[in-house]
């Protein structure tokens, strides 16, 4: 049985910020019904498994390459665990730098409206996240790695200057490709019950924030101007060729034993590497395309890439 909507309704619905107040409101609910404390949720003295990935085998930058098939299975185990360690390392300063973001946007707005309740709850999810992360991290034995000094200071500029619309496109990019990798090693029962755990936790409040970051910018996009819209696609197509540059991080093969000059250049020309970022990209790119937020000089970048919908494999 169908409910029957108002004129009224249909108009609210049709207002976009009208329907971002909706939809603001409805995942403060979500929120207060679907929130985890990885402090007390996570089995942290579980011990780990002999013999589990860290992250699916078949997501390892190298795997498919004669470089990885000369490792030997302990070489490949623990590979896996440092390339989930870089992971984490990213996934911290991104946590950091959004939650900085998303509180430049709550500051000075009214705290009563549901969007800005919202956000604020946005910042205590990241928060939880950045713990849960450097949990991980201890729990699977790394050492934490390093944000590069450039990195750092990219940071530090984004976080103090970077307009209302970079903040939700930047999340959604960022979270929507991480996102995708995060459902499958939640579903994986190769990979250790702890990653898993950690993985389920993300995604379910990950939602959350993707579902409110996609109602916000189908509200600001349609206001920008020609020359904005061109700037924002460019700062989207830098931050897909960072993802890029980073996934090969020098550090995680030299801590699993490998030379890092032939891994990294194992994995920038594995074909299966490159198809494995077209997977991350499956949801994010179509969408950004059908907003407007590819296009221009920027298309180039998501194309050589191979993330956009006609060029993945």
């Amino acid at each position: 049985m169908t409910t029957a909507t108002t004129p009224g309704e249909r108009r609210r619905d049709a207002d976009p910020l009208a329907r971002q107040t909706k939809k603001a409101a409805q995942l403060l609910i979500a929120s207060a019904k679907h929130s985890y404390d990885p402090r007390v949720d996570i089995d942290w003295d579980q011990p780990l498994e002999d013999g589990k990935w860290f992250l699916p085998e078949k997501r390892i930058s190298i795997y498919g390459t004669d470089l990885y098939a000369s490792l030997t299975q302990e070489q490949k185990l623990l590979l896996s665990r440092e390339e989930l360690g870089s992971s984490l390392a990213a996934g911290v300063w991104t946590e950091h730098i959004l939650m900085h973001l998303v509180s430049r946007y709550a500051y000075k707005r009214d705290i009563s409206s549901p969007q800005v309740q919202f956000a604020i709850t946005e910042v205590a999810d990241e928060v939880r996240h950045m713990i849960m992360f450097a949990r991980l991290a201890e729990k699977i034995g790394i050492d934490f790695y390093p944000v590069s000094p450039k990195t750092h200071r990219n940071g530090l500029l984004l976080k103090t200057f970077a307009p209302v619309p970079a903040l939700w496109a930047m999340i959604l990019l960022t979270e929507e490709f991480f996102d995708r990798f995060q459902r499958e090693q939640a579903n994986d029962e190769t990979v250790q019950p702890v990653v898993r755990a950690v993985a389920r936790i993300h995604v379910v409040e990950e939602a959350r924030h993707i579902s409110f970051a996609r109602t916000e910018l189908e509200r600001f996009v349609p206001t920008l101007s020609k020359r904005k819209l061109e700037m924002l696609r460019n700062f989207l197509a830098s931050v897909v060729k960072t993802i890029r540059h980073d996934r090969y991080n020098p550090l995680m093969y030299e801590r699993a034993g490998i030379d890092p000059k032939e891994a990294v250049a194992a994995g920038r020309s594995n074909p299966i590497a490159k198809a494995n970022g077209a997977y991350g990209a499956e949801r994010i790119a179509p969408y950004y395309q059908s907003i407007g937020l590819i296009g221009g000089k920027s298309e180039k970048v998501w194309a050589e890439a191979g993330w956009l919908p006609d060029k993945a494999h």
